[in-house]
């Protein structure tokens, strides 16, 4: 993969993964029923757990955003994304295979774990960039 390809894909990843957690931190603070219940959650729902994950949804979008402008950020901070993308990945994968089998957790752990894949994918191609040349 090519410096520009690299460039043309990571910019767009990094938007699209602070987009999606964007929106999940809204949808987290105002936690709308008929959504938890398309979801498969059963109500009535403890507002403030969610509510506190609605907030981190949204300071890591913050993060994401960031990286996509300031390569720098991207540089320093890629490690981490990737670590904080697998690492909810793997949360909601073991929590739906372990506690509840809700399929939008499901969905979301595929989510998270795609994200987690292409982000790491694209560290290890600029990684590759700055070794290589």
């Amino acid at each position: 993969m090519t410096v520009q390809s690299r460039a043309r894909w990571l910019i767009p990843v990094l938007w699209g993964t602070a987009l999606h957690s964007f929106l999940t931190g809204v949808l987290l603070l105002l936690q709308p029923a008929v959504l938890l219940r398309w979801g498969g959650f059963t109500l009535p729902v403890e507002t403030f757990f969610p509510a506190q994950g609605g907030v981190f949804h949204i300071l890591m979008a913050a993060l994401y955003a960031a990286a996509a402008v300031r390569r720098p950020l991207w540089m320093a901070a890629s490690g981490f994304i990737v670590f904080v993308k697998a690492s909810a990945a793997v949360f909601l994968l073991a929590y739906y295979i372990f506690v509840s089998p809700i399929w939008l957790v499901l969905l979301s752990g595929m989510v998270d774990g795609g994200m987690a894949s292409l982000l790491a994918f694209l560290k290890r191609e600029e990684g590759r960039t700055h070794v290589t040349g």
